[in-house]
């Protein structure tokens, strides 16, 4: 392993600030919200200010989630260990045993048992961040980790994005929908299709969001 566990510690919390902050900081939601009401010439933030407020604050709860994921599927090759994803049904059986999602989820083969340990710590420590940074109360990290099971279940397992030549917007998945209703209700698959391409932009904020904690040994 070539962490230690307090380097992952420290490297877990970063990932959880530089999550919120690059999606902050670069008005990710606020950015995509605009841009698709110049677009559509649809109603803004200065048209209907209440209405605006709350689609920034449900969109970047979606947009969490999805960046959430992302980081969750490439830990494992970060991490340089190789595991297999649970089904759903297996995730089930698995939660009645760890009442915490953070740690439930991953198949390992037998020679892999000494990794798993590292890849918990780290989401641990992650989730305890993230948690900390939004103020979450107990109905809220039980509300999130609801939403986390629902993505989890509906959406395919992919680390890697295809490759650019290959590369086709997938207009699916619980992000899709589920913006495209918060979005543009009565224009729902113009709506999706534009939540897709937002969610291959928030696919590529949590790769670099990786990418930074992991790109230089720190004296931990």
């Amino acid at each position: 392993m070539p962490y230690r566990p307090r380097e992952l510690v420290v490297r877990a919390r970063e990932a959880a600030g530089l999550l919120l902050a690059s999606l902050d900081r670069d008005e990710l939601v606020a950015r995509f919200l605009d841009m698709y009401a110049a677009e559509y010439r649809r109603p803004g933030r200065a048209d209907h200010p209440f209405l605006y407020r709350e689609q920034l604050s449900r969109i970047r709860r979606e947009a969490i989630l999805v960046m959430v994921l992302r980081i969750e599927a490439a830990l494992p090759a970060r991490l340089k260990v190789s595991v297999a994803v649970r089904t759903p049904k297996q995730r089930k059986k698995t939660s009645k045993r760890r009442k915490t999602a953070r740690s439930a989820g991953w198949k390992t083969q037998p020679e892999l048992e000494l990794a798993i340990p590292f890849l918990d710590l780290f989401r641990e420590e992650f989730f305890v961040a993230l948690g900390q940074a939004m103020q979450w109360t107990q109905e809220d990290a039980e509300e999130f980790w609801r939403d986390i099971g629902i993505y989890e279940s509906l959406r395919p397992q992919e680390v890697r994005p295809p490759r650019a030549a290959n590369r086709r917007l997938n207009i699916a998945g619980p992000f899709v929908d589920r913006v495209g209703l918060l979005l543009d209700p009565s224009l729902m698959e113009q709506a999706r299709r534009e939540a897709a391409k937002f969610e291959l932009e928030l696919n590529a904020a949590a790769d670099r969001v990786l990418r930074t904690i992991f790109s230089r040994r720190r004296a931990n």
